[in-house]
């Protein structure tokens, strides 16, 4: 009975750490999917999950700004990443994004590189490397 029980628990917790299958996506967006830590700055990191995309920045130690928003990936090459405004403090510039409408900032990258561990994203002449947190 206990090697049963043992077992169930052990297969719910697979189950649970396994989001691809709680979120239905697959290929190259199942791996974008999760926290992901900028490289060479521990306080900044992307978050995905199934077109929802938060910017989390620690800028003192324990606080936190959090700007939510969202992701479009276009196929295996290209997405676009959009902010709500009224999410960003004003002591918090967000640089080289663009003013998509009056409600958000845009800003596209290049996906030069995105497997489950890593994630190199590039616009115009910048490159930011992310690992999965």
């Amino acid at each position: 009975m206990r090697k049963l029980f043992f077992l169930v628990v052990c297969s719910l917790f697979l189950l649970v750490s396994c989001d691809k299958l709680f979120l239905d996506v697959e290929g190259s967006e199942a791996d974008l999917q999760g926290k992901w830590q900028m490289d060479g700055v521990d306080t900044v990191y992307y978050n995905f999950q199934k077109s929802l995309f938060q910017y989390q920045i620690y800028r003192q130690k324990d606080k936190m700004t959090s700007i939510y928003g969202y992701y479009f990936l276009h196929g295996d090459t290209v997405i676009d990443l959009k902010l709500f405004k009224k999410d960003i403090p004003s002591s918090l510039t967000v640089s080289g994004w663009d003013d998509a409408d009056d409600d958000m900032k845009s800003k596209s990258f290049r996906i030069s590189k995105l497997t489950n561990k890593k994630l190199i994203l590039s616009a115009d002449d910048e490159m930011i490397s992310f690992r999965k947190f």
